[in-house]
């Protein structure tokens, strides 16, 4: 396999992890139930790594709800991947006698990697570029209220660019180092096109906010996981 590949299927992973969904799903519950289940996420975190085993029950059966199989094993992989590069470096450093660290807990880590990269990435596709928008909007920032909804239409559009032009360059059997600059290019062209096309929604004000359909099903999900997750914290 060459690096052509390898590279093209890593963006390709990267690209169902943060942006395989829309405006659907839990982005259409209640932002008050979200903030809540955040912040129920962000409290058993910050009690340790050790605990995050607790969510993936609860995390796992909302992402096959609302995102899908296809998101997690994205999402896994991706985190996976992460959790594998800090474990083994962090096993060559105990090789090096900083601290002792034993050959199992390279598995260790990247499991609580994963555990705590797929909460993290399911929190933030919860929330909506609208809600960002509207916010902005609610704050007085008027003018710089619809940066969150281009950002969410550049970066998209600009990785599936630079995945396109990788997968012509796997066509054309061309090496890595000469098909880099020709597929950055293109995720750079992706963002100009946004940006010159949305260029006078950036010099004027934005008139009212967007209204966004919420979901009482989703919201009461939601609620109730925020409920068990703070109850299994509660008996840790």
């Amino acid at each position: 396999m060459r690096l052509v590949d390898v590279l093209s299927w890593l963006m390709g992973v990267i690209y169902k992890s943060l942006f395989l969904t829309g405006d659907q799903g839990f982005r259409r519950a209640h932002v008050l139930s979200k903030l809540t289940f955040a912040m129920t996420i962000l409290l058993l975190l910050a009690t340790g790594p050790g605990k995050s085993y607790v969510l993936m029950p609860v995390i796992i059966s909302l992402s096959l709800l609302y995102l899908g199989f296809e998101w997690l094993i994205a999402v896994s992989t991706l985190t996976g991947i992460v959790g594998l590069l800090l474990g083994g470096s962090a096993y060559l450093l105990s090789l090096v006698g900083i601290y002792a660290m034993r050959p199992i807990d390279i598995f260790i880590v990247a499991v609580r990697t994963i555990c705590v990269g797929v909460s993290l990435v399911f929190m933030v596709n919860m929330f909506s570029p609208i809600e960002f928008y509207n916010l902005l909007y609610y704050l007085g920032a008027k003018k710089t209220a619809v940066i969150p909804l281009l950002v969410a239409r550049i970066i998209p559009l600009g990785v599936r660019s630079f995945i396109d032009s990788l997968m012509i360059g796997r066509l054309k059997r061309e090496p890595l180092s000469s098909r880099i600059p020709p597929a950055v290019a293109s995720m750079i062209e992706a963002g100009w096109f946004i940006e010159e096309s949305s260029m006078w929604k950036l010099k004027v004000s934005s008139k009212q906010p967007i209204p966004l359909e919420r979901s009482y099903e989703h919201t009461i999900i939601l609620l109730l996981s925020s409920l068990v997750v703070a109850i299994l914290q509660a008996r840790l």
